[in-house]
């Protein structure tokens, strides 16, 4: 058992891949992502339509008094940057786990005996090579 990090990383992958946990995992962080922009988009662009709608002279709690500024353009952005970042995570993240293994070159050295004869190895197909 190899204990670097690299190993480490390579054994959790593996275990994250076979199980598809990984994918559930990335699509919840995903889901939950998409649910907050919407949220924002909601409580930071629809409200304070509607509430210029009703000229903010609504008694809801909701509304507040049309001072200031009218839509809260920094907290949509702020919400939108967060859902494009984690977009991006999710991504480099899939390809992360589902990168498939590098295959291993085959050596097409021929090995010899103690006696210096060349030695009879299968190939890939299972024939005999000289």
């Amino acid at each position: 058992m190899d204990d670097t990090p690299k190993a480490f990383l390579e054994e959790l992958r593996s275990s994250v891949l076979k199980k598809r946990v990984g994918q559930i995992a990335l699509a919840v962080v995903l889901a939950q992502a998409g649910w907050r922009l919407l949220n924002s988009f909601t409580w930071f662009f629809i409200m304070p339509v509607i509430s210029r709608f009703f000229s903010g002279q609504t008694e809801s709690v909701l509304f507040p008094g049309t001072r200031g500024k009218p839509i809260p353009w920094e907290n949509l952005f702020g919400s939108f940057l967060e859902f494009l970042l984690t977009v991006i995570v999710v991504f480099y993240m899939n390809r992360w786990i589902s990168k498939k293994p590098q295959p291993t070159e085959v050596s097409t050295e021929t090995e010899y005996t103690l006696v210096g004869e060349p030695q009879d190895l299968p190939d890939i197909r299972g024939t005999i090579q000289r």
